[in-house]
């Protein structure tokens, strides 16, 4: 029996399709071309949708897809993706980058090839029937200096691969600390020395702010004159305008492209000019890459679905399969603290700060936090609030977040501490778990106790006087709620008191109007966990 309908579309590889059909509980939905018109009708009827490049999935089809949960990208870029809007509806976005790794290191290194020896203009000549061996003499990779802008699994792949070629490799990657010596021994530099010091430059960064026509009229002007560029990465990294001129100028001696800023693209001007080479972005079009990016990606959705799996997410942290079930107690003490404390406070909700310490710390914490901050916020919103938009849905209400790892206390090999502030109280509380894997709240705002929340609770602070206590258990009484379980924490004889009483029903209002008029009780609530 299928549970979920997934789209396949752009002409996902039939090994992808196989094995979601092999779950037996996703229906695969396959259109290799499909039309604006048509998804938008079926787009609401389906719970993922796996594209290629083709299709774009925008705003306006994830806000019409009322059941989509989850959007796989078949291969490495999500230009074609509107990650904001999918966070934004609670969609997951996940890509499969791994699979198309080799190709496109390989396609980028033959291109090297192609701009050193003028391979496809010789190509040309001859298949004009003209024999034109000294006008395409070219020159050697091997002693020269390759810049590789952007050492992830492909820049890192291209680097290794030039080193074995004989080439001297330098690059450049923000994310990675320049002091840090890499395996490799390739040199990590800064952009600059990238610029001054390459015979050659391949780019392998995402198109974002920081990287859009990171290559232009000032920087190229700082490249060795006779500098040739490779792009197997984004359209728009290089600006194509400013790369013209210095191709006609022959500052740059050579380029080539396997993507544009707009694609397809028969009209660029650089296609005129001898010294520019390019492919109609081809890096991951083998048939090997494109089974492997289909299977990777159909695998990821399968399991997200199925298994609560996340890996490969672009707005989720990663997790793996089983991570959630081996360690549902700590999700469990989390979940049951966040609806307890968040229905103890009274305001509009400003910051939450959650501390972990010990054991808890081995699971995915970016995690625990999701489910922290969206059970707190359910409450508020009713609806449209999940996993995946929780902490957006936070930063747009203004609500800061902080997550805390620290070791263990000395009395507990686990520890998770919620401090929440409103704009009219704060509250603070601990829970732990005990060998017996249950859930136990041990402080509540500075009140040493020890209870396992569950079901309903009635929560109550009062001044430390006789007859309280009894007081309140004679009206639960009359009113036939039955106490279960009490736990009482006092700062001092005579001072503030704090009770937690587990009871076997919901409490009325009117009960808690009763007990709010007790003398001494300073507030009386109602909890359900």
């Amino acid at each position: 029996m299928s549970y979920y309908k997934v789209l396949l579309l752009d002409g996902i590889h039939p090994a992808g399709v196989e094995l979601i059909e092999r779950t037996q509980s996703i229906t695969p939905v396959v259109f290799d071309k499909i039309s604006r018109d048509k998804l938008m009708e079926i787009i609401p009827e389906v719970d993922g949708v796996i594209v290629r490049s083709a299709t774009v999935m925008d705003r306006a089809l994830i806000e019409r897809a009322s059941a989509l949960k989850v959007i796989g990208r078949a291969g490495v870029g999500v230009d074609n993706v509107d990650i904001d809007a999918a966070t934004e509806h609670g969609v997951l976005v996940m890509n499969s980058p791994g699979g198309s790794t080799t190709t496109t290191a390989e396609h980028a290194v033959g291109l090297l090839f192609a701009l050193a020896r003028n391979i496809p203009q010789a190509h040309m000549e001859l298949k004009n029937h003209k024999w034109e061996k000294s006008k395409f003499q070219g020159t050697e990779l091997a002693g020269k200096t390759l810049g590789v802008v952007g050492l992830g699994r492909i820049g890192s792949e291209v680097a290794r691969k030039c080193q074995a070629l004989g080439m001297d490799v330098i690059a450049y990657d923000p994310f990675i600390n320049p002091d840090t010596p890499l395996s490799s021994g390739v040199a990590l530099v800064g952009l600059e020395q990238i610029f001054e010091q390459s015979d050659f430059i391949t780019f392998h960064v995402p198109l974002t702010d920081s990287t859009r026509s990171l290559v232009n009229k000032e920087t190229i002007a700082r490249m060795k004159p006779g500098v040739r560029l490779v792009n197997c990465a984004r359209g728009g990294i290089i600006d194509e305008r400013d790369l013209y001129d210095a191709l006609k100028s022959g500052h740059v001696a050579g380029a080539a492209f396997d993507v544009f800023e707009t694609e397809p693209n028969t009209e660029s001007p650089l296609l005129d000019l001898d010294n520019f080479i390019a492919t109609p972005h081809l890096g991951a079009a083998t048939l090997e890459a494109q089974r492997k990016v289909s299977e990777d990606i159909c695998r990821q959705v399968s399991d997200y679905l199925l298994k609560n799996a996340i890996y490969g997410a672009l707005n989720f942290p990663q997790l793996e399969a089983g991570q959630v079930e081996r360690n549902q107690h700590f999700v469990d003490l989390a979940t049951r603290m966040a609806a307890f404390i968040g229905q103890i406070s009274d305001g509009r909700l400003q910051s939450v700060s959650i501390r972990y310490s010990g054991e808890v710390c081995e699971m995915n914490l970016n995690y625990l936090t999701s489910v922290v901050i969206q059970r707190l916020l359910t409450p508020m919103l009713r609806e449209g609030v999940n996993l995946i938009n929780a902490m957006h849905v936070a930063r747009l209400r203004g609500i800061r977040v902080e997550e805390i790892r620290a070791p263990a206390p000395e009395n507990f090999t686990n520890l998770i501490t919620m401090e929440l502030k409103t704009d009219s109280d704060a509250h603070r509380v601990s829970g732990t778990v005990f060998t017996d894997k249950l859930p136990r709240i041990v402080n509540v705002d500075g009140f040493a106790l020890e209870v396992a929340p569950r079901g309903h609770m009635i929560y109550f602070t009062n001044n430390d006087k006789p007859g309280v206590i009894g007081r309140i258990g004679t009206i639960l009484g009359q009113c036939n709620v039955n106490i279960a379980g009490m736990q009482l924490g006092r700062e001092r004889q005579g001072g503030r008191a704090l009770a937690l009483l587990l009871v076997d029903s919901p409490v009325r209002r009117e009960v808690l109007d009763q007990l709010r008029g007790v003398e001494n009780v300073l507030i009386a609530k109602a909890i359900r966990v």
